[in-house]
């Protein structure tokens, strides 16, 4: 089944319908890490994907030129609708905290509320981009043969703006996008304005939508902690 759902997402990612250039290349380059669940919203998996991410929060390079990801395939549900997929998707991710809470702190510098425009979902220590995709996304570039979600690091996307390369990079991905579907995903005019944890599943929101993932409370006191540490130095 692995094997299996290997080749499918080499076959999505090279395809000519996928928008990410970075992600194309970087598949090429062996930079991005796939595993496959059984079941996206359920507590095994859950349990599995945070071994594994833990794991690979350990070995990663986020300085390397090769852009780093991490993609978590499901083999279940297929052909959900983008409002179950949706709340699976926060409900892996609760999940998901749930069991890395038990060993590590939310990441440093990012809230753990996903109201905050400062939001980032941690995995051992670590901030995350999440992006969900599945068979019935509104965006032709987004429909893989399975649910999945892929974890980006927001250190990354540091590294990428430093270099100068975020812009291009987003001008070539969104230029993509209107070559394949006429115009440029609407969740892109976000970005940086409102809280990332809305663009997380691909469906538009209305300005009044509230996440349904919560952050232990440990979690958020220790953020707030920090918060305040560096506040008062």
């Amino acid at each position: 089944m692995t094997a299996d759902a290997r080749r499918e997402v080499e076959e999505f990612i090279l395809g000519d319908r996928f928008s990410c250039l970075a992600g194309r290349s970087a598949w090429r380059r062996g930079g991005i890490t796939h595993r496959h669940y059984e079941t996206l919203g359920g507590p095994e998996s859950a349990r599995l994907l945070a071994l594994d991410l833990e794991e690979f929060v350990a070995s990663a390079d986020w300085s390397a030129r090769t852009f780093t990801s991490f993609i978590a395939t499901f083999e279940q549900p297929r052909g959900v609708d983008e409002l179950r997929f949706e709340e699976l998707l926060w409900q892996q991710l609760q999940w998901l905290h749930e069991h890395d809470a038990e060993s590590h702190r939310w990441a440093e510098g990012y809230s753990p509320d996903p109201q905050s425009s400062e939001f980032a979902f941690s995995v051992a220590g670590h901030p995350f981009f999440v992006i969900g995709l599945h068979e019935t996304h509104r965006r032709w570039g987004r429909r893989p043969p399975f649910p999945m979600l892929a974890f980006n690091s927001h250190e990354q996307f540091g590294q990428i703006k430093g270099a100068g390369m975020w812009d291009r990079l987003a001008e070539k991905i969104r230029k993509q996008d209107i070559k394949l579907q006429g115009d440029i995903n609407p969740n892109l005019y976000e970005y940086e304005e409102l809280s990332e944890a809305r663009r997380y599943s691909g469906r538009p929101k209305p300005e009044d939508w509230q996440c349904p993932f919560a952050a232990r409370a440990a979690a958020a006191a220790a953020a707030e902690e920090r918060e305040l540490t560096v506040s008062g130095a």
